[in-house]
């Protein structure tokens, strides 16, 4: 088990990081109303705000802020593990960029984020917080997402397979159900029908190549276009400079609209597209097991690079990260 001694807490802003004051951040202190709430349950923290904004309104410089600051106090050696308290808009897609750049710390990072502030009525806050702290008691390494879910469950996560939250109970979701486990009590009780996901085996080298760069590439960004009917991509400028990319989202099926590359609402068109201004498009999520459809058939003969096996979040993160460092990462 990690030396969990010292723990490294992150705060990023959301509903989580509700500040019971404005003043200035003293070491030991609890100017934060989750920490205030939960009292004296654990360690003493270390505790560091590289951003605070709404989740939703994280920009690539900020991921660059973020997860330069965590690098940076990690650097300094000690620390036996980090709870991240992030919100809950976008987690999904900030843990699954965690995974490819701090996985390969030997420690337990841990997500966690709250559906109501912590300063309201049967807010979930300070039950998220001392699950995720339990979990990173329990386990020697990996990137998780907690969070207490509609049943009155308490999850555990794998942030590779961590999926956006549903729209219907705001509770995450794990991709094909792989959820890695649950808190009960103190305890992590982990699902021993799931395997867990491969680390990342160029985490470390991800993060440095990242620290090392003064600013982001003026390509800082992907095109990411979902898939509604009857959509068409005349209505996206291909040929803006700021990303190389574009991830198509597919159907539940591995499917999207595959009629000929003259037709508006064709992938085939949007390909036909980028391929005029150099730019490379993918398409997630796809299963590798399943039988090609036509319209999958279609999608790869057209060389149009299937991301298989992974959620739309996971694809996103794969890709923002190779547009940063100037290549396409090895996973």
């Amino acid at each position: 088990m990690a030396d969990l001694k010292k723990v490294l807490m992150v705060f990023t802003g959301g509903n989580i990081s509700t500040r019971l004051s404005k003043k200035a951040l003293e070491l030991g202190t609890a100017p934060y109303a989750v920490l205030d709430a939960a009292g004296k349950f654990g360690k003493d923290f270390t505790i560091i705000e590289p951003v605070d904004v709404c989740s939703e309104n994280f920009t690539p410089p900020m991921y660059k802020v973020l997860f330069d600051s965590v690098k940076k106090e990690l650097d300094k050696g000690g620390y036996g593990c980090v709870l991240i308290a992030h919100g809950t808009n976008t987690m999904a897609y900030t843990s699954q960029l965690a995974d490819l750049l701090l996985s390969g710390y030997e420690i337990p990072i841990v997500f966690f984020g709250s559906k109501i502030a912590p300063t309201e009525e049967d807010s979930d806050a300070v039950i998220n917080l001392k699950a995720a702290y339990a979990l990173a008691m329990e386990v020697n390494k990996g990137v998780y997402v907690v969070g207490k879910a509609a049943d009155g469950k308490i999850y555990v996560h794998y942030a590779a397979y961590i999926m956006t939250p549903n729209r219907k109970t705001d509770d995450y979701a794990s991709y094909k159900n792989r959820i890695a486990g649950k808190i009960s009590g103190k305890k992590f009780i982990p699902n021993e029908d799931v395997i867990a996901p491969e680390e990342c085996p160029n985490a470390m080298k991800n993060l440095r190549a990242l620290s090392k760069l003064m600013t982001l590439p003026k390509e800082d960004t992907i095109l990411t276009i979902g898939a509604p009917v009857c959509i068409s991509y005349d209505n996206y400028s291909i040929a803006r400079s700021d990303y190389k990319y574009v991830l198509q989202r597919l159907h539940h099926d591995g499917t999207v609209n595959t009629l000929s590359e003259d037709n508006p609402f064709s992938i085939l068109y949007l390909k036909k597209a980028c391929d005029h201004y150099g730019k490379q498009v993918f398409v997630a999520p796809i299963d590798s097991s399943l039988v090609p459809s036509p319209s999958t058939k279609a999608i790869l003969d057209a060389k149009i690079k299937p991301l298989y096996d992974m959620p739309l979040e996971a694809a996103w993160a794969y890709l923002m990260l190779s547009t940063w460092l100037g290549k396409l990462i090895k996973k």
